[in-house]
């Protein structure tokens, strides 16, 4: 099937917010997907693969929406006065722009990475504001917004370590003075530190309705979900239409050289296929 891609801008409270559509050229639409993509450099790592994965499923007849957050890419805003409650409004904002598309066919959630952790919390929302989300699809998810922080702060030191050069002030340090501390040229302020500390992954997913149907995704060579994961994989695997996997490839994520999983790919197109009308 052919499909046709259309970008643009949407207005979220003043902010100017840049996405990308995949729409099959034949209608009915047999569902909708919105992706919430990781964090800073991770983003650029995952590109290719998740417009990939947004072109393979608009052939198979989803309409899948991509987007820039408020001060990232091509959306408006500056990243140091990036918040995570405006993050949340725009990605409600894809939602209601997704349920307007014709034959209001079910809609999913992926994230992957933070994005999950954003992805979460939007389907925990559904479940009060009567009309819920079909699926969430969680990409190799990080399980709080402090490990998103510990990540960016451990990935600084290497780097300081690497270049040889002087130490950037530790980002708790800058945060106490009102200052955005600086994780690979990614600004990250004290507001948006403070709201990331407050999302929790297992929470978001326990609060999501019952009939919302869970993928979870962990890339690894370990043949195993690590412990930290298990309280998860339980969450997930006790749903009906729900499945956690571990999956046997590099990371999507952390790749210099823009990686593509074949894998991760199929996976979800597998997931999303059996939820489709």
């Amino acid at each position: 099937m052919s499909i046709l891609e259309q970008s643009g801008y949407i207005n979220v409270s003043g902010r100017a917010i840049y996405g990308t559509h995949y729409l099959p050229a034949e209608m009915p639409l047999r569902a909708a997907l919105l992706l919430a993509e990781p964090f800073g450099e991770e983003k650029r790592c995952a590109f290719r693969m998740l417009v990939r994965l947004a072109r393979q499923l608009a052939a198979r007849g989803v309409a899948v929406m991509r987007y820039d957050a408020g001060g990232t890419g091509d959306s408006a805003g500056k990243h140091s006065e990036a918040e995570w409650r405006h993050w949340q409004d725009e990605l409600a904002a894809q939602i209601a722009l997704a349920r307007e598309l014709p034959g209001k066919p079910p809609l999913m959630l992926a994230g992957a990475r933070a994005g999950a952790l954003l992805a979460a919390e939007a389907a925990a929302r559904s479940s009060t504001d009567g009309d819920g989300i079909q699926a969430l699809i969680l990409l190799e998810p990080l399980l709080s917004g402090d490990e998103l922080l510990r990540d960016l702060e451990r990935r600084q030191k290497i780097k300081d370590m690497m270049s040889g050069g002087a130490k950037n002030a530790a980002a708790t340090e800058l945060w106490a003075a009102n200052q955005a501390a600086d994780f690979g040229g990614f600004m990250v302020g004290l507001a948006m530190a403070e709201q990331l500390r407050r999302a929790q992954l297992l929470t978001s997913v326990a609060a999501t309705p019952a009939d919302c149907a869970l993928q979870l995704l962990r890339v690894s060579g370990a043949k195993n979900f690590p412990p930290a994961w298990q309280d998860l994989v339980a969450a997930v695997t006790a749903r009906a239409g729900s499945s956690a996997e571990v999956i046997a490839d590099k990371p999507f994520w952390g790749q210099l050289d823009y990686y593509e999983s074949d894998v991760v790919i199929d996976a979800v197109t597998a997931f999303v296929a059996s939820h489709m009308v």
